[in-house]
């Protein structure tokens, strides 16, 4: 017999037939957050990938850059010049090499510092000060600059802004310039021309007055004759030949500074001939209270130069080394070899080497003032002598082609540096 269905009955099976739409409803909702969770995975797998590739390059840029921040540094402080960069509030953010080589100061020292902090005395402030104040590219000046450690140069000291991408100034950079060299060339060709200018008036002023000296001698040799018989007046004859004498030898000397000496050009061995000066040759006499250095080079040291016009050069700078030291002291000659790059030419395409002679002495030194007239004609500071040895010297180490200077610390020391061409078989014939 059936049965009939029941109340109870009838909702069991909706329940169940709920139940059941459910379960589909969440395997569904299942299998689809499966599938969003694979593609999840598929994307993030890929943009790990990408992830992994941008790192990367992130690190390939970071290395190009950290490569270029060296290289550029490398350049920075490989420049012969100083730089040093200050921002806006004035403190020194770049401080290279060459710039505490120039001022004596420790660059890592002066980071963070501002620029009086630094430097004691206003080598860049009023620089600063002006660039701000013009607003213009570039502001420079030259300064004459003692160091901590007492060493002096000649500087030019330029100023630039440095600009950000928007146009605004974030700092200043200063260049700083050893011009001690170029000066000293300037100094050098100044002195030639002003040399050269009195060598041509001198020599049209000795013949001048050789002319009419000839006849005074001329007419006080007849003048001798007619008072032989009065000795009293013989001797004032006897003053006036001596002092036309006299004046003749400063007018030959004069005459002989005034020429252009041209030197023959054969091998001269420059340690040997300096041995012989101080050996005795040309009456040279050291006296016991001096002591000599011969810093000679070892290697054989021939210049390209005249013997016997150079036995007129260092017999004289080195008697007035020895006259320089009345109470004795040092007397030091040195010799050795150097490049010099011919003008136009690369030092390994076209390099001359000379020869450096240092001739010192530690007798008094020689003021500043009179330092920079020592090559005139006539200067001198003795009591005796023309004042025509040294500019006689430098028109003869000239005309070979070389040069002379003087360096002197008053109350210390002098030295003269002579540099001459050496014998070199690329550049002379034999």
């Amino acid at each position: 017999m059936i049965l009939p269905m029941t109340n109870i009955g009838k909702e069991n099976s909706k329940d169940i037939d709920a139940l059941i739409k459910n379960m589909e409803a969440f395997n569904e909702v299942t299998a689809q957050l499966q599938r969003s969770y694979d593609e999840l995975q598929v994307r993030v797998k890929k943009l790990d990938l990408e992830l992994e590739d941008k790192n990367k390059e992130l690190e390939k840029n970071l290395v190009e850059k950290e490569e270029v921040k060296n290289y550029l540094n490398d350049i920075l402080e490989s420049l012969t010049n100083g730089v040093i960069v200050v921002d806006r509030s004035g403190r020194i953010t770049t401080f290279n090499q060459t710039a505490g080589s120039l001022t004596g100061l420790k660059p890592k020292n002066c980071l963070g510092k501002t620029l009086k902090e630094v430097f004691p005395f206003d080598l860049f402030e009023g620089l600063v000060s002006k660039l701000e104040k013009n607003r213009r590219e570039t502001v420079s000046e030259d300064h004459d600059i003692t160091t901590p450690d007492k060493k002096k140069f000649h500087a030019r000291v330029s100023a630039s802004p440095v600009w950000d991408n928007h146009g605004g100034q974030i700092g200043t950079v200063l260049i700083l310039q050893d011009k001690t060299d170029l000066r000293r060339l300037e100094e050098l060709a100044h002195r030639n021309q002003r040399l050269r200018e009195m060598g041509e008036m001198a020599a049209g002023i000795a013949h001048e007055i050789r002319n009419p000296l000839g006849s005074i001698e001329l007419f006080a040799s007849l003048l001798k004759k007619d008072v032989e018989e009065d000795p009293e007046k013989v001797k004032l004859v006897q003053h006036i030949r001596a002092g036309v004498q006299n004046m003749d030898r400063i007018i030959s000397t004069l005459l002989l500074f005034a020429k252009s000496s041209q030197p023959s050009r054969q091998q001269c061995d420059i340690n040997l001939l300096l041995s012989e000066l101080l050996d005795g040759l040309d009456g040279i006499r050291v006296p016991d209270n001096i002591k000599v250095v011969r810093d000679f080079g070892k290697e054989e040291m021939l210049a390209n130069g005249d013997r016997d016009l150079l036995r007129q050069v260092f017999p004289n700078l080195i008697r007035n080394a020895i006259q320089a030291m009345p109470d004795g002291g040092e007397l030091r000659l040195h010799t050795q070899k150097a490049l010099t790059p011919i003008a136009g030419k690369e030092e390994g395409a076209g390099a001359r080497k000379f020869i450096t002679i240092t001739v010192a002495d530690t007798g008094g030194g020689i003021c500043a003032d009179d330092l920079s007239k020592i090559f005139n004609p006539f200067f001198t500071t003795k009591d005796k002598g023309t004042g025509l040895g040294l500019a006689i010297s430098h028109n003869i180490i000239k005309a070979h082609q070389g040069t002379i200077e003087a360096m002197s610390e008053e109350g210390k020391s002098t030295s003269f540096k002579v540099n001459l061409p050496c014998w070199d078989e690329d550049f002379d014939e034999k």
